[in-house]
């Protein structure tokens, strides 16, 4: 891939969030010595925002710090093109937002991420008059929840996207396209930059730049995914870092912040971290993080064992096998890039948002569950997080759907995929015998 200068055509300096992305250098601790933990030269990679593109795929780690980061070059130009157009995460024209599902009912990502930032920052630490920045805010549905918990303080946001900007404003927010490079000179008293800090070509350049936007008194709040944990998003092509909370730490007092706390493993969503900093003096001889703690290897062995017996198990499917999937978001793209289930037909997908937009791109009619019955599948395939294979295997025997088998992944990922070869009174007999936790 060829190298391309970080200036614009109009030789304007790009954002640091798109300047090209050199992979031969450790962006923590400076090292050139790396081993490859992942590779894959298919041409079908997936993105954040679940697309599937055309490109590789390869992860490496660094042998010093242990921080692993994507092995391939990106051009300025190409950063730019897929976060300025092509990024669709929290930028949808309907207003739609991604949901949590649990017992007690669904959660929007934005209230869940509110209260998740109330319980390191609590009510009483937000003053009246605080003026709070949030970078890639999207379509501003986290800064509409926080200004509404909080309406005497000032909101602001910032998106390299042109869509979710003006998706923010239309909602009577105060957002502006560009980088952090478009603020310069102003104060801020709180800046949040929730999934951003794995997408930064250089995150330490990017933190310093945080800590120029902020008062003396100043603080941060980042989450991000961690890999204290596996997590698949280690196959994603856009995630150019992958930290562990010890990572980001590092990172924090390179950049000059003290950690205040941290919370990690968020029950909804398992594999990120949220990180609460104050502005205070940089730490050039801070401590290395252990480099044996990054579970990054762990989920590659993992996710391939599941894309692997996924593959086996389709194989051993008939030929005019009628097939539906049960979920078409994140986990379903990750299945459909990696393993070989984009080589099968596929009747019908379920989904509860049947038009939400990622729904628009499949080559298949994606319907919502209860309208499952008229496409006649034979065999549904669960895609989604094993925290809702309960949920699931209910709903499928709640609507009758009498499909002959249901494949699912164990919660035990270990275990890979597990088959249900039944009726819908079978099924849900054994729902309420084993509590739906079959894995």
């Amino acid at each position: 891939m060829t190298e391309q200068s970080n200036e614009g055509e109009a030789g304007l300096q790009l954002p640091e969030m798109i300047r090209s992305y050199d992979p031969l250098v450790c962006c923590l601790c400076g090292s050139r010595d790396a081993t490859t933990l992942l590779e894959c030269l298919t041409g079908r990679g997936m993105t954040s925002d679940s697309r599937i593109v055309r490109r590789n795929l390869k992860k490496v780690q660094c042998a010093r710090c242990g921080l692993v980061r994507d092995g391939l070059p990106f051009a300025a130009s190409e950063l730019e093109q897929h976060y300025s157009a092509n990024y669709t995460l929290n930028v949808a024209k309907s207003g739609e937002e991604h949901f949590f599902y649990s017992a007690s009912g669904a959660m929007a990502r934005s209230r869940l991420l509110r209260d998740w930032i109330l319980a390191l920052k609590p009510e009483t630490k937000w003053r009246a008059g605080m003026r709070v920045l949030e970078v890639g805010c999207g379509q501003g549905s986290l800064l509409s929840q926080l200004r509404g918990s909080f309406p005497s303080a000032h909101f602001y946001g910032i998106d390299l996207s042109a869509d979710a900007v003006a998706l923010a404003n239309a909602k009577g927010l105060n957002v502006r396209q560009g980088g952090l490079e478009t603020l310069a000179g102003e104060e801020y008293d709180l800046i949040i930059a929730f999934g951003v800090l794995e997408h930064v070509p250089n995150p330490q350049t990017f933190l310093a730049q945080v800590r120029e936007l902020l008062s003396d008194d100043g603080e941060a709040i980042v989450g991000q995914p961690m890999q204290n944990v596996p997590s698949y998003d280690i196959f994603f092509v856009d995630h150019l870092h992958h930290f562990t909370t010890d990572h980001v730490r590092f990172l924090a007092e390179r950049a000059g912040f003290a950690e205040i706390g941290h919370l990690a493993s968020h029950p909804s969503i398992l594999n990120f971290s949220l990180h609460h900093l104050r502005k205070s003096r940089p730490v050039p001889d801070a401590t290395l993080p252990n480099a044996s703690a990054s579970k990054c290897a762990q989920a590659i062995k993992t996710y391939r064992g599941i894309f692997s017996a996924l593959d086996d198990a389709l194989a051993k499917l008939e030929d005019d096998e009628r097939i539906a999937v049960f979920g078409t978001g994140e986990v379903f793209t990750l299945l459909y890039t990696y393993s070989n289930l984009y080589t099968v037909k596929i009747v019908c997908g379920l989904d509860d948002n049947a038009d939400r937009r990622v729904n628009h791109n499949w080559p298949f009619p994606v319907s919502s569950p209860d309208q499952a019955k008229a496409f006649g599948a034979s065999t549904i395939l669960l895609c989604v997080n094993t925290m809702y294979n309960q949920l699931l295997l209910s709903r499928i025997s709640e609507l009758g759907l009498n499909p002959l088998r249901v494949l699912y992944m164990s919660e035990k990922l270990e275990e890979g995929w597990l088959s249900a070869p039944m009726s819908v009174s079978a099924l849900a007999q054994m729902v309420e015998a084993t509590g739906g936790r079959l894995g």
